[in-house]
């Protein structure tokens, strides 16, 4: 334990047993062991054998899977009206659709009252956000715009989502998306030009209407034959003021929205839906999901399978590599071949390639031993040419293609304000220009299966998956369309809920069950799927929703329904139980290469992780795990051991999150910061439970009550010259207003961008502000020394709570009120304001602890091998 936990320790222990001996500053160093201390205190030590708690080993519960059609269901027209009122005045944006609907529309909201505009769909770039916006109607072309179109109509919503939640707030606003189907989603049939990456706009309006609960957010579907303008701007405006599901679909004398129904699978009779040796192609790799996918077809078609994935191509392992199986063997046989470069990192990075070409072996194994022949070929399914040319040579291979299983996909997880174009786009097109170059390269084959693999989120919406219910909505509509293209062949969008594994990453789970929807087993999903491929009749829906459970969420608005039978099979090994209750979110080398804001953090000669870096991590990683919320504050935060950059000991960095409990309106998630030695060791650096929640913590007065503080006359050059070990990177301090006994007062600077502190930083904007955090704790590094000659060094946060969602663009005022409860040990409650004196954040239950032997070691703040180049 290094000194100044020792300290802390200590210190708190005397509090505890104020009779025992006084530990003196010269006691510190030799009260190195539990039993050292015992000794001192004249406590005998109890020596014993630790009693680790057995693991209990529960049964899992028997899961079943339930089966729901997308179906079509009137709507009266005589539904009550002006239950969305248009504030008189009030600015609405409509998106030119280029052939007169739009302009159609905006005469008739002028006519309502509203102040409306026509945009230009293409210049989102050139408008400038809104302070308020009242209405936002993003209009689909009537010709193909193709996805360019999709990709504009999420950058209006960004740019205009400040502007209408504001409005929301206050007298109300909507946001309402018109593609051009067939005025039901495409349940009808598709009109000749009308594209199906139009159904993505009801996509980001079902998320919107997560995201922005202010905000009365919808999605309107228009008969795509409609050729008059007024009529088409006429129906919406009568559904603009009509009482209604989120979604409508509208013609000329219908007004429906789409429901979903229990129907069971039409049992097949014997008909093979595919042939042996049939051609089937499978996007989305040889792991995971789509391994389970491929292996079940081999078993029940045993047709030839070409499995399509983003990892490289398999390699046969060497013989000193393929007879090890436990992890900590693999990685010290890796770390003994590495020359000399036994990182963490690289030797994780190098495991994780192992554990993916191993996977991947595995499943062809797999599928050649249930009687099939399959090959692997990496390619990146969004480009045309390398696809076509893939199966161009599989055609030539093993004959025309006659089956399809897109189950490609990636994530990126973001608010709809927080969503880069490029994160949009990586999401969107591995989905659909995925698939539009998968059918240009198919062409003509005579297939007989086609499978897409969409989402729950595609039906229902929600937050922080925009991008993903978008382009999982547009391949609900191109399997409409190609179902009526293809009229011979099985074709279906699965609306799959949450996978036991594959794309369902730990960060999403406790997103499904806090909306009680279960997950779906591996195995019993594939076979699923092997009997909805061979489904009868001619009625076979093409848009399904499956999900794990016996009962219907209340998120899918529909009764509670029968399970869905899933053919029998030999049971399953039981699942191997978890081996803890927190799952690894990323991982970062602690170097100065990732993180060179740590050349600027240097304590007794060496790079130490400020803990203001700590708590934006551990933020980052509750978020990352529960996309959609927004971070509230954090509780707890405990600096266990202080994570060192030591020549000898090279470390990796970890944050590992638990699963989230409400609390009220409120989630809170545990967290920790792990750091991982050479040898696989590992340490816990800091512990921390999350705060998240649907917005920022509702702001309220500053608490720290600063009358009385004489003003200061203390320079911030000469005390981080004299006092402070920060480098110029952490010279935030500009002025210091007031100082005293009870605390101080100072003006800071704000963070650079992320890019400016890490190497591939992990978000582009930060979740708190790093600078201006560790700017409070140098006030009380610098306020421990002038009152008591012992500086100090931060070890816990009892509560921070941040009411905006970042920090002031420049500069931040930071008041803490401070009191000294024991000879090593300070307290603080901390405000940080902008310059209007509106409250940012506050930190309640700052502690930390002094020691005069910091003096030393804060002198001591540059790199060994920085000092010897300026000398």
């Amino acid at each position: 334990i290094d000194s100044i936990k020792r300290v802390e320790i200590l210190s708190a222990l005397q509090e505890r047993l104020p009779d025992a001996p006084v530990v003196a500053p010269e006691h510190l160093g030799t009260l190195r062991t539990l039993d050292d201390i015992a000794a001192f205190l004249g406590v005998p030590a109890k020596n014993g054998r630790a009693v680790v708690p057995a693991v209990v080993k529960e049964t899992p519960n028997p899961v079943n899977l339930l089966r729901l059609v997308v179906e079509t269901s009137p709507l009266p027209f005589s539904a009550p009206a002006e239950a969305l009122a248009i504030r008189p005045g009030g600015e609405v944006w409509v998106t030119d659709d280029g052939g007169g609907m739009a302009s159609a529309l905006v005469a008739r909201l002028g006519k309502l009252g509203a102040s409306a505009r026509l945009v230009d769909r293409g210049a989102v770039e050139a408008a400038d956000a809104p302070a308020r916006l009242d209405g936002l109607i993003v209009v689909a072309p009537r010709s193909d715009a193709g996805d360019q179109f999709v990709a504009d109509a999420f950058r209006w919503f960004r740019l205009a989502g400040p502007g209408l939640r504001r409005a929301g707030h206050e007298s109300g606003a909507f946001a309402v998306t018109i593609s051009r189907l067939d005025g039901s989603f495409g349940a009808r049939a598709f009109p000749k030009g009308s594209d199906p990456a139009f159904g993505a706009l009801a996509g980001l309006a079902k998320t919107a209407g997560h995201e922005w609960p202010e905000v009365r957010c919808r999605a309107f579907d228009l008969d795509g034959e409609l050729l008059d303008g007024a009529t088409a701007a006429s129906l919406v405006g009568d559904e603009l003021l009509r009482q209604g599901p989120v979604e409508v679909g509208l013609t000329l004398d219908t007004r429906t929205s789409p429901t979903l129904t229990t129907v069971p699978i039409a049992r097949s009779t014997g008909t093979q839906p595919l042939d042996p040796h049939d051609l089937v192609l499978i996007t989305g790799g040889a792991r995971g999901v789509t391994a389970e996918v491929a292996v079940a077809l081999a078993e029940s078609f045993r047709p030839s399978l070409v499995l399509l994935g983003r990892s490289p191509a398999p390699e046969r392992e060497p013989d000193w590599l393929a007879p090890l199986e436990n992890e900590a063997e693999i990685k010290r046989a890796l770390a003994s071949r590495a020359n000399g470069q036994a990182t963490p990192q690289l030797v994780g990075e190098r495991f994780r390639t192992l554990a993916a070409n191993r996977e991947i072996l595995r499943t062809l194994a797999r599928i050649e031993a249930a009687g099939a022949r399959a090959v692997y070929r990496a390619v990146d399914v969004r480009d045309p040419k390398a696809v076509a040319a893939l199966v161009a040579a599989a055609r030539d291979e093993f004959g025309p293609v006659r089956g399809l299983v897109h189950g490609a996909g990636v994530l990126a997880d973001r608010r709809i304000e927080d969503q880069t174009d490029a994160q949009f786009a990586d999401v969107y097109t591995t989905k659909v220009a995925g698939l539009r170059a998968l059918l240009s390269a198919i062409g003509d084959d005579d297939l007989k299966a086609l499978v897409l693999f969409s989402s729950t989120t595609a039906r229902v919406g929600r937050s922080g998956q925009v991008a993903y219910a978008a382009a999982n909505e547009a391949l609900n509509k191109f399997a409409r369309r190609e179902a009526g293209r293809r009229p011979g062949a099985r074709v279906v969008a699965v609306n799959w809920g949450p996978w036991d594994g594959g794309m369902v990453t730990p960060s999403l789970k406790p997103l499904f069950a806090s909306e009680g929807v279960g997950l779906i087993p591996l195995a019993e999903g594939a076979r699923y799927l092997v009997a909805e491929i061979a489904a009868l009749g001619p009625d076979r829906p093409v848009e399904v929703v499956v999900i794990g459970g016996t009962v219907v969420p209340p998120s899918l608005s529909v009764a509670a329904a029968p399970a869905l039978e899933v053919p029998s099979r030999a049971p399953s090994p039981p699942a191997t139980p978890s081996q803890g209750t927190l799952t690894t979110v990323f991982e970062r080398p602690l170097d100065l290469k990732a993180i060179p804001v740590l050349k600027s953090h240097v304590i007794d000669g060496h790079a130490v992780l400020p803990m203001s870096l700590m708590l934006e991590w551990l933020a980052h990683g509750a978020l990352q795990r529960n996309p959609g919320l927004t971070f509230h504050g954090l509780d707890d935060l405990r600096l266990l051991k202080g994570a060192i950059l030591r020549d000898d000991r090279p470390e990796s960095i970890a944050v590992l999150v638990g699963k989230a409990s409400r609390d009220g309106g409120t989630y809170r998630v545990p967290v920790e910061l792990r750091g991982f030695l050479a040898g696989g060791k590992s340490v816990v650096h800091a512990r921390a439970a999350v705060v998240l929640a649907d917005g920022p913590a509702v702001s309220d007065r500053p608490t720290v009550d600063v009358a009385g503080f004489p003003t200061s006359t203390h320079n911030p050059k000469s005390i981080y010259r004299d006092v402070l070990f920060h480098g110029p990177d952490l010279h935030g301090i500009e002025h210091v207003e007031t100082f005293g006994p009870e605390g101080g007062v100072i003006v800071a600077k704000t963070s650079p961008g992320p890019a400016g502190w890490l190497d591939r930083p992990l978000r582009q904007t930060w979740l708190t502000d790093p600078l201006a955090i560790d700017c409070a704790f140098q006030l009380m590094v610098f306020w421990c020394f002038e009152q008591t000659g012992a500086p100090s060094l931060p070890t816990s946060i009892g509560r921070y709570r941040q009411f905006r969602r970042s920090f002031p663009a420049h500069r931040v005022r930071i008041a803490a009120r401070v009191s000294v409860p024991s000879e090593h040990r300070a307290t603080a409650a901390i405000d940080f304001l902008d310059l209007d004196g509106q409250l940012v954040a506050r930190i309640d239950g700052y502690e930390c602890v002094m020691d005069a032997a910091l003096n030393q070691a804060f002198r001591r703040n540059r790199l060994p091998q920085v000092a010897r180049s300026q000398r």
